[in-house]
């Protein structure tokens, strides 16, 4: 009960207890932290997360809970609060007895100005965000290399005769001659360039009525890319809309049927 004893007067066990009813009752982890990195207080919420009792806790130091790689983290934070003097929020990860590690946020600052020591800290449990996060992260890294290695350019673009890219995938390269940088909003280089001048009407034609009609537009057309060579590509798209039904662009994907 070191922490409580920090803050209650000298002999008021009802303060105590009052303060740890208090403590207790949040939903976040309450730390008192001594020199070296030692725990001396601990609330309720800390064995939910740990799976440790106050106890045991007790007698152990923080960073013995921590995972290996964010140590260097604690220790630059630990510097930082001295050198500043102000509160340091961090992220790190919390290993209980059955290896499971859960994300916490923590909320750590110095309790007096004149010393480092005793240091006060809040966690939040954040493992259910940080795994919808990694979750979201690896199917966006799945979808990426997918789109990578399709032989074929994914891509959209503005509603205008230069079709202005402001997405290419790597297949770019491939159809177009150029990586996607060169073509993504270049106004001396466009894809709508490329278009063999004979097809560019149509081109635009048959794309402005499909969008007009909200329906799928598949075209053949010729294009020249960046080394002169001729091609003929097949393209598949659609318009994109806003809620109230206006343009904001097109998407599809371009495949190259034959070169000369």
């Amino acid at each position: 009960m070191a922490l409580l004893k920090f803050f209650r007067p000298a002999g008021n066990n009802d303060h105590e207890q009052t303060l740890a009813m208090l403590f207790d009752s949040l939903e976040d982890v309450v730390l008192r932290i001594q020199h070296g990195d030692r725990l001396d207080y601990v609330n309720r919420c800390w064995t939910g997360l740990t799976g440790i009792s106050k106890e045991q806790s007790l007698r152990r130091t923080l960073t013995s809970f921590f995972h290996p790689e964010d140590i260097h983290t604690w220790q630059q934070t630990l510097s930082d609060i001295a050198e500043s003097r102000q509160s340091q929020l961090i992220w790190l990860r919390i290993i209980g007895p059955d290896e499971e590690i859960r994300w916490c946020e923590m909320r750590l600052q110095s309790m007096q100005q004149a010393t480092l020591y005793p240091l006060s800290a809040t966690l939040c449990d954040i493992t259910p965000q940080v795994r919808a996060d990694q979750v979201r992260n690896a199917s966006h890294r799945s979808l990426s290399g997918l789109v990578s290695t399709i032989p074929a350019m994914i891509y959209r673009s503005r509603n205008n005769l230069s079709w202005t890219m402001e997405y290419i995938s790597e297949g770019c390269e491939q159809v177009t001659g150029y990586k996607a940088e060169e073509l993504m909003d270049q106004p001396q280089l466009s894809y709508g360039s490329m278009i063999d001048p004979q097809d560019a009407g149509d081109v635009w034609r048959q794309v402005q009525e499909a969008v007009s009609n909200h329906t799928t537009f598949e075209l053949k057309y010729r294009i020249c890319d960046a080394t002169g060579k001729r091609k003929t590509v097949l393209e598949k798209g659609q318009g994109i809309y806003s809620e109230s039904g206006n343009v904001l662009g097109v998407q599809g994907v371009i495949f190259v049927t034959s070169s000369a």
